[in-house]
């Protein structure tokens, strides 16, 4: 159904869409384990947008900043003490990230930037990728009604639809997360065979039950 031929990672334009792709999904994760708390973000973010009052929620924004600070700390800590939680540390990170964008808000609301830690991953990602001579990889990736199969030479991968955990996209790629945090790393321009318009919901049609 979906055919991809992969190609060079070397478009400069995929380092800016790669962070925003790992920034989608760190907020996702987030959103999961933090709803409460971005519940009160979003609002903060709708209200900041609409009618007169913005000084009067500028110190609003530095008092819920605080609260939110607070509560990172407090879930940080525990998450950091042996043995470690992943969700709990996650959690903690993204409430204090989220506390010091509403304590250092200003007049006019500003959009926040990607995290260092997705910068990193995005690098790290991009770099692997880049070393691979893809011209002598030959290597495909075959979406079709029951599985996915990566092929490379004379090497085979089978992964299963029910693997795929999650699936972003930005204007030029696909990320797909799947067994163990592993990642597929898509460009559109090397989809072959397939509609790129239906991939998307091809995924979600076949990860139904996770996504």
């Amino acid at each position: 159904m979906f055919l991809f031929q992969i190609s060079s990672y070397d478009d400069p334009a995929l380092d800016d869409e790669t962070e925003e792709l790992l920034r989608q999904r760190l907020e996702t994760h987030s959103r999961r384990t933090l709803s409460g708390i971005w519940k009160v973000t979003d609002t903060l973010s709708n209200y900041a947008g609409k009618g007169p009052g913005r000084e009067k929620r500028q110190g609003r924004y530095r008092i819920y900043g605080v609260v939110l600070l607070v509560l990172g700390v407090f879930v940080l800590v525990p998450g950091l003490a042996e043995p470690r939680e992943p969700i709990l540390i996650l959690a903690g990170v993204m409430a204090i990230f989220v506390g010091f964008l509403n304590f250092f808000l200003s007049g006019k609301r500003r959009t926040a930037g990607v995290p260092t830690s997705c910068k990193n991953e995005a690098k790290k990602l991009l770099e692997g990728r880049r070393a691979i001579d893809w011209r002598k990889a030959m290597t495909k990736i075959d979406f079709d009604e029951t599985d996915i199969t990566i092929t490379s030479g004379e090497s085979r991968e089978i992964i299963p639809y029910a693997q795929i955990a999650e699936v972003f996209e930005s204007e030029h790629l696909w990320l797909l997360m799947y067994h163990d945090e592993r990642a597929l790393l898509l460009q559109k321009k090397d989809l072959v065979s397939g509609d790129a318009a239906m991939f998307t919901s091809h995924i979600l049609q076949k990860t139904a039950s996770k996504l």
